[in-house]
Order: C-alpha cells, then sequence, then structure tokens
C-alpha cells in the first residue's frame, strides 16, 4: 500500500465511525427505555397481584414492597420505579370492611395500581430533552373474607 491508499483508509474509517458511533448510542438508548418501560410494566402488575391479596387495609404496604425490592435488585440505569397509587373499586372499600369488623363477611371489588418509572438517556435527550417518564396502570379483583371475631356463628352480608 502507497501512503495516499492508507490515508484514505484512515479518512474513510473516521468518517464511518462518526457515523456508526451516534447510530449505535441511540440504538443502545432505545432498547434501554424499551427495558425500562418492560420493567415498569412487570412491577406494576406485580404489585398489583400482591396488593389483591390478603387484607386490603395492608395492600399499599405490600405493593410498597414489591417497589422497594425492585429497586434494591436493580441497579444502573434503570433503578428508580415509584409507586404513583393504589386505588380501589368501589372507592368505599376499606370503609366496608370496616364495619364488617368483628362479625366477618366479604369483599368484593378491585384493586388498581400505578407506577412510573424516569429514564434520562445517554444520546437522545441532546435530541430530545429528557428525563423521560413512564407510567404503568394494572387493575386486579379483589376478594377478601373477613375473619369471624366476635365468636359464634357468623352474619350473612
Amino acid at each position: 500500500m502507497t501512503r495516499n491508499q492508507r490515508a484514505a483508509t484512515l479518512i474513510e474509517m473516521v468518517v464511518g465511525l462518526m457515523v456508526a458511533i451516534p447510530v449505535v448510542l441511540t440504538l443502545i438508548d432505545l432498547i434501554m427505555m424499551t427495558l425500562a418501560v418492560q420493567i415498569n410494566d412487570s412491577a406494576a402488575r406485580e404489585a398489583d397481584r400482591l396488593a389483591a391479596s390478603g387484607d386490603p387495609n395492608q395492600a399499599v404496604s405490600r405493593a410498597q414492597r414489591v417497589v422497594a425490592r425492585l429497586n434494591q435488585t436493580m441497579a444502573g440505569y434503570v433503578s428508580n420505579v415509584t409507586l404513583v397509587g393504589v386505588t380501589f373499586n368501589p372507592t368505599n372499600m376499606l370503609a366496608t370492611e370496616a364495619s364488617l369488623v368483628p362479625y366477618g363477611g366479604v369483599v368484593q371489588g378491585a384493586v388498581t395500581v400505578q407506577t412510573q418509572v424516569t429514564v434520562t438517556p445517554i444520546l437522545i435527550r441532546y435530541v430530545y430533552t429528557g428525563p423521560y417518564t413512564f407510567v404503568a396502570q394494572q387493575t386486579c379483583p379483589i376478594t377478601y373474607n373477613i375473619p369471624n371475631t366476635a365468636g359464634g356463628q357468623p352474619v350473612p352480608p
């Protein structure tokens, strides 16, 4: 190879890398954002499933434990999943449960858990300002049998 051919090859490689590196970084950002959305959706699904299992008075703490455990095990790019809210349908489900104590009964309805994750990409933020917040919401039916703690025969609802 002559000297001019080596210089031309070097210039072609530099120009090619100037195009290839931003494309690869953009793809990595998009993959990480997709991963964050999937992790958030999975967190909402698991938190909702656990919130619906058991006493409705403790649903929020069960959902918070799921999110806290996820944040402890995840590190780096997606580590800030937060619990936005836990709502019940009908909205008076907790009051209905309180009115059935100590005689027992069944509380039915649905619980909705909403989570969010914030992602700050590496390269995309220079094109479109970030950070990006993604919200996931899951709803699950809930049926809870309140135990009879008064003794004797349970009173039907």
